[in-house]
């Protein structure tokens, strides 16, 4: 049997017809500056210094990857900022999670004070000169624990696990304690399978924090050894965009290289590097996302602060 369908009046198809027009331009232009990022990073130097490619790469070519990856920098930088994103969103996230659980018991001593005394921060912080000064003392400068203990603690992330424990029966807790279970056990075998989403989710939330930062590399670190990515590109780009402003004045030169680059081996120009160094530093997340994606909705509402 065909099932009836509900009449819509005009003006509701229309009005569908605009939102479907409006979420496609805003997902073209969304998307379309990550797409140019790719073409060029896949165009060969020599061509894209003609212009004109807006859909796909003119040239195709893998050297300018080739090229990028050659870099012993490059090289280092991944491994730190892969290791920084682990074991700092990690801690961070672990760190946020006990505390919460801590401050869900009704019982703790001081528990207000202690909860006072983790707000300031969130209103008052410190200068640039005086967290130096405090890194310094510490001796974090050029250090790697400079990636992972300034920033593991996160009060509104403890605010909203403390949210989620405290929406959870409190019965669960009571049970255990009635067999025997201790704090401990409590936490690693009751709270922590409960809050899987919401700890995937602010796990994703410190990923992408440590990926992008940029800041803590350029003020406490100076060894090469403890660059990250984003100061690697950083970097790069701006010799490269001096370099550029050398080459596109010269106008001629680019008539000579597209003459001969069939003859000689002309190395990847500096607007397709900074692509190429672009898309390798960005896009991972990218990947990684779609994984996280699930949890983003459940843990944030699961744990979400009561009105």
């Amino acid at each position: 049997m065909h099932k009836r369908r509900i009449r819509r009046s005009p003006g509701e198809m229309a009005f569908d017809g605009f939102n479907v027009l409006f979420m496609i331009l805003l997902c073209v232009i969304m998307i379309y500056p990550f797409w140019y990022v790719m073409i060029l990073a896949f165009n060969t130097g020599a061509d894209a210094q003609y212009g004109g490619i807006y859909v796909w790469p003119r040239v195709f070519t893998l050297e300018n990857f080739v090229y990028v990856f050659k870099y012993q920098t490059l090289r280092s930088a991944a491994v730190v900022t892969v290791a920084r994103c682990l074991v700092s969103s990690v801690f961070g996230v672990s760190i946020c999670m006990m505390t919460a659980f801590s401050l869900s018991k009704t019982r703790l001593p001081g528990r207000r004070a202690i909860i006072i005394f983790f707000m300031i921060p969130m209103f008052i912080g410190g200068t640039v000169v005086s967290n130096y000064i405090v890194m310094a003392k510490l001796k974090l400068i050029n250090n790697f624990l400079v990636f992972v203990l300034p920033g593991a603690f996160s009060y509104f992330t403890a605010v909203v696990m403390r949210s989620f424990i405290d929406n959870q029966p409190i019965e669960l807790q009571e049970s255990a304690l009635m067999d025997g279970a201790n704090n401990y056990q409590i936490f690693f075998r009751i709270i922590v399978p409960l809050a899987k989403a919401t700890i995937a989710a602010f796990l994703f939330f410190a990923v992408v924090g440590n990926w992008l930062d940029v800041t803590t590399n350029v003020l406490y670190i100076t060894k090469k050894q403890l660059y990250t990515l984003q100061y690697v590109m950083m970097n790069v780009i701006k010799s490269t965009e001096a370099r550029s402003i050398i080459d596109t004045s010269s106008t001629q030169m680019a008539k000579q290289i597209q003459t001969i680059q069939d003859m000689a081996y002309q190395p990847p120009t500096p607007q397709v590097i900074k692509m190429a160094i672009m898309a390798v530093v960005t896009f991972p997340l990218l990947f990684i996302y779609p994984f996280f994606q699930k949890y983003f909705v459940k843990g944030m509402l699961t744990g979400a602060v009561k009105a």
